[in-house]
């Protein structure tokens, strides 16, 4: 008898602690409901405000490396040649959830929509000077740390 009463009060006095502390994680761990995820964000736009998005980065994309209007001429054209090819990939992905497919096959697709994404990305850094390259370079390189972090 003496070990139920015992084991009654320090269940009854752990189980409102770890709730307690399981709540607050939680709650730290909770998006802001009024504040939408960025994914979330980018599927509202409408395609008139994607372009004018698109827009707007190469212009910073053009002020940041230095590009001359014919090189932006050349990379919007690289870009538009790659969308639909990116495009089709996403669709393929989603469908494949959609019906349950297997983590390889989902990886075979992410891998294509790499390998795409790296042809594209050499094409545009074969339209640069070298000092172009190399601040576009450091540019990824930070993009990709802000990422990680």
């Amino acid at each position: 008898m003496k070990f139920r009463s015992s084991s009654l009060l320090v269940t009854a006095i752990l189980l409102p602690v770890v709730g307690w502390i399981a709540m607050g994680q939680a709650s730290q761990a909770q998006i802001n409901p009024n504040q939408p995820t960025v994914l979330a964000q980018r599927r509202k736009l409408s395609p008139e405000e994607k372009a004018a998005r698109r827009e707007k980065r190469a212009a910073q994309f053009k002020q940041t490396l230095g590009l001359t209007d014919d090189q932006v001429t050349q990379i919007k054209a690289i870009r538009q040649s790659y969308r639909p090819k990116l495009k089709t990939s996403r669709q393929e992905a989603k469908a494949l959830r959609e019906r349950g497919a297997s983590k390889d096959q989902l990886q075979a697709i992410r891998k294509q929509r790499q390998e795409l994404r790296q042809q594209m990305y050499n094409e545009i850094k074969a339209e640069l000077t070298p000092e172009q390259a190399q601040k576009l370079e450091k540019l990824k390189a930070k993009q990709r740390d802000r990422r990680r972090s």
